[in-house]
């Protein structure tokens, strides 16, 4: 294979208008044979870069086996790296989607000539470049990106970090297609078996995955829902997105809001002249529709949801206070009684609060429900036999 040679192109992917390729790009190498050579990288091919040591003058050939690391850990530094990718960055991190995915694509177009190279930025561009896309809710471009040489080498020259959410942006260009049967398909895996307890729920577990993964397939998976009729789960699904995004993914939190509002306003109950049947559905549309405005105040909600932009009334509960329990007295042989009075040997009361005699040995006697003690002499019961005894 021949490396890719440094034209002037300018290309057009996903409808935006990309800069031409460079020539060559600073890099600084380390090769197993001793020596970190400073020059330029003036093309790639699967298993070698074109490396010069002078801008200007072709390059030779030098196999990645002659550089040190192993796998994608490969010791070549392009000095470029930061200041190109630093508008589109920039652009990101401000949520400023489409811009961003217009600068990103600049770099996947101006650097081609590195797109060989183990983790290379040409092909982290890309990556963002569809992130980008896919942030912005344009997921209909998506597709074309991933399917382009560029996108298909990503698995291969980026790091694993990158992988679970490659698989992620190719299920969000099978819904930017509109095929909900695929999507139901593609998510599949990623949820717990349905048996046992799990059969009780209402909708099936998702296995373990970071959060940021999660709320991306909640949303595909409400959308789901709602393809088939399934409103109850679909909200479910709706108010997990937006109660784990509030501080991220923005589109997705306000699609999720706007979703569950459609469905809950479908509710017939909210229409119920029976207030006691209102005011579940009401308080929670109105939950809902007083968040997003607060939550996208630039955004105007909808006009048919403005009423319900209200804040909700909370039921008020008053929580009875218990009366502590008395202190000990001092001496430390038994709490206080409710007069105030204690008895000297530290006797139980009766409810009239008059003390008990004292059991032999000091201990207490027990209380009859009239208040009146009855000493006790020994163990067993006193039968009229014995009774009779005792008088002789």
């Amino acid at each position: 294979m021949k490396f890719l040679k440094s034209t002037f192109l300018v290309l057009v992917l996903g409808g935006v208008s990309l800069q031409a390729q460079v020539r060559e790009t600073p890099a600084t190498i380390g090769k197993t044979a001793g020596g970190n050579p400073q020059g330029f990288i003036q093309g790639s091919k699967p298993g070698a870069i074109l490396f010069s040591v002078t801008a200007g003058v072709p390059g030779t050939e030098v196999s990645l086996a002659e550089i040190k690391g192993t796998g994608l850990d490969k010791l070549i530094r392009l000095e470029d790296r930061s200041e190109v990718l630093a508008d589109a960055r920039a652009a990101f991190a401000a949520n400023d989607y489409m811009e961003a995915a217009k600068k990103f694509g600049e770099v996947v177009s101006a650097y081609q000539i590195i797109l060989h190279i183990p983790q290379n930025f040409a092909s982290e561009a890309m990556f963002y470049q569809i992130e980008s896309l896919r942030r912005a809710g344009s997921f209909g471009s998506m597709k074309a990106l991933l399917d382009s040489p560029t996108g298909k080498s990503m698995d291969s020259m980026l790091g694993d970090q990158y992988k679970n959410f490659i698989k992620l942006q190719k299920i969000w260009s099978i819904y930017g297609g509109g095929n909900m049967a695929e999507v139901e398909s593609a998510i599949a895996p990623y949820q717990e078996p349905v048996v046992g307890q799990g059969s009780l729920l209402p909708a099936p577990n998702f296995v373990k995955m970071p959060q940021s993964e999660l709320v991306q397939f909640a949303f595909l998976r409400a959308k789901v829902y709602e393809s088939k009729g399934e409103k109850d789960k679909a909200l479910q699904d709706y108010f997990r997105v937006f109660s784990f995004t509030f501080a991220n993914e923005p589109f997705l939190s306000k699609q999720a809001m706007g979703a569950s509002m459609v469905l809950q306003s479908q509710n017939p109950l909210l229409k119920s002249e029976n207030e006691k049947l209102r005011k579940a559905p009401l308080r929670q549309m109105q939950s809902v529709a007083y968040f997003f405005s607060k939550r996208f105040p630039e955004t105007p909600i909808p006009a048919q949801f403005q009423e319900f932009a209200v804040m909700p009334e909370v039921d008020v509960v008053l929580v009875v206070k218990e009366k502590p329990p008395e202190p000990a007295p001092a001496d430390g042989k038994g709490a206080a009684p409710a007069d105030g009075k204690s008895d000297p040997k530290g006797a139980p009361t009766d409810p009239k609060g008059k003390g008990a005699p004292a059991g032999p040995k000091g201990k207490g006697a027990p209380v009859d429900p009239k208040g009146t003690a009855t000493p006790k002499t020994d163990d067993k019961p006193t039968t009229p036999k014995d009774d009779k005894k005792g008088k002789k």
